[in-house]
This record gives C-alpha cells, sequence and structure tokens, in this order.
C-alpha cells in the first residue's frame, strides 16, 4: 500500500503534480519513504521518515524546514469526506420525500424552516418535489 492520498484526488499525487509539496528523493525506491518532503538539505528533499535515516547526505549543510504537506492532504480528505455527505444528504431527503415525509418534517429533521429546506432542495437536490 503506497502513502496515504495516493488514491484520492486532492492526495499525495496532485499535490506533487500541483507543485504544492516537494517529493522525497527516495520516495519509490524506499519501501518506508513517506513520499512527501518536510526537510531539505541543499538540493535534497526528504521525508521525515528518510530523514531520520540519513547518514552522511547533507552532513554539512544546514535543514530547512518544507511546509507541512501532510496539513493539505487533511484538507483534500475533509473536502471528500463532505462531498460524500452531501451525496448522503441529497439520498437521504430523496428517500423521505419518496417516503412521503412533508417539507416541514424535513425541515424540522435539518434545523431549518420549510421554506429553507424546499429552496435548498430545488437548488442542490432538483427533482426531489
Amino acid at each position: 500500500m503506497g502513502p496515504p492520498g495516493t488514491h484520492a484526488p486532492g492526495g499525495v499525487n496532485a499535490i506533487l503534480t500541483r507543485g504544492l509539496a516537494s517529493a522525497c528523493c527516495y520516495a519509490g525506491t524506499r519501501p518506508d519513504c513517506q513520499a512527501l518532503a518536510v526537510v531539505r538539505y541543499g538540493p535534497v528533499s526528504l521525508c521525515a521518515s528518510c530523514d531520520q535515516q540519513r547518514s552522511t547526505l547533507g552532513k554539512g549543510t544546514p535543514a530547512t524546514p518544507l511546509p507541512d504537506p501532510h496539513a493539505l492532504l487533511q484538507i483534500g480528505a475533509a473536502r471528500q469526506a463532505c462531498q460524500r455527505a452531501e451525496a448522503e444528504l441529497r439520498e437521504a431527503v430523496g428517500r423521505a420525500r419518496k417516503a412521503g415525509q412533508p417539507w416541514s418534517a424535513i425541515a424540522a429533521t435539518l434545523g431549518v424552516t420549510r421554506q429553507a429546506a424546499h429552496q435548498a432542495a430545488q437548488q442542490r437536490f432538483a427533482g426531489l418535489d
């Protein structure tokens, strides 16, 4: 299994190809490499795991910490969770309407007015009327 987030849009591959993070110079060659660099020694970028294992690489060159790329992975994961939740909500509202639930009951469950629930459904959940 690869580094966390390699399978998802907004994952490791996405932030690397967009230039939002640097790849570890050992990415793909060491089994324990985390792929995303967190420190740089001159032109050499290393992930935390490879930095802990380095022997002479970068010796004599001061370490330059890089912004934590995992924060970007968390944003991507949170966005995907929101998209999944939105799809789940859309399906649940559709099932409730098909089950005969009135907009007032759906609105009360969502904690909004009936008009707000109906308006949101028209915008986001087309065809649920």
